[in-house]
């Protein structure tokens, strides 16, 4: 487990060390981080308070459709004038919807297979989600970090939503970490009860599914995109 570690805090050391060779230039953002809203700052107009809330959400709402139509302008005009650097920046944030899906998977999973174990009282089966938490956990840092990449370097973001995913996610990835801990110290003494574990697994399970409605409305058109 301790080399699984050293592994996942190798591969966030390394993403951030490409990041900061690049931070200094303009062209290091994602495209479309204005319209995103990511960064701290005032917005370019000044907004009313009492319409703020309502301003954001309509901003929000928009999201999807300008992230499509600036990606598309940009493909072509950008290219030329991007150093490599900055391309891989790029490049690297695109990647951070294919990297999601997977430790999503692994952590639900894991869960379900804690609970087939737990109503047929076998403690194998703790070993094959103790395999599903090391997969998800590592996958879980590297979607993170890719999604740093997508949003752009900033501690706080003008757009909650932005924000509230930003966060939520890093939040998602140093619970795996937790989790592969905590599952493996079950496993030096699998008679002990874990109420921890059960509750920590059980909110990831829950914070992946908020996650999850977040990351989609950046893509469907905004946080109504579930709506019948």
């Amino acid at each position: 487990m301790g080399a699984l570690l050293m592994q996942s805090v190798r591969l966030c050391a390394f993403l951030a060390a490409m990041a900061l060779m690049t931070l200094g230039s303009p062209g290091a953002a994602h495209e479309d981080h204005e319209e995103l809203g990511a960064g701290p700052g005032p917005a370019k107009e000044q907004v009313d308070p009492e319409n703020s809330r309502a301003q954001a959400a309509s901003a929000h709402e928009g999201m999807a459709e300008m992230h499509e139509m600036a990606t598309e302008a940009h493909d072509e005009a950008a290219d030329r004038s991007r150093t490599f650097g900055e391309r891989l920046i790029s490049w690297l944030g695109r990647l951070h919807t294919v990297a999601i899906h997977f430790p999503i998977a692994m952590f639900v999973g894991a869960l379900g297979v804690e609970l087939i174990g737990l109503r047929r009282r076998d403690r194998t089966l703790q070993s094959a989600a103790h395999v599903m938490l090391a997969v998800g956990a590592a996958g879980a840092v590297g979607a993170a970090a890719l999604g740093w990449f997508a949003g752009g370097f900033y501690l706080t973001d003008r757009n909650p939503v932005l924000m509230l995913h930003r966060w939520l996610g890093t939040a998602i990835a140093v619970a795996g970490l937790v989790l592969l801990y905590l599952s493996a110290a079950d496993g030096r003494t699998p008679e002990r009860r874990r109420p921890f574990y059960w509750i920590l697994l059980a909110a990831m399970s829950l914070a992946i599914a908020v996650q999850g409605y977040i990351g989609g409305s950046f893509m469907h058109g905004g946080m109504d995109h579930l709506t019948f």
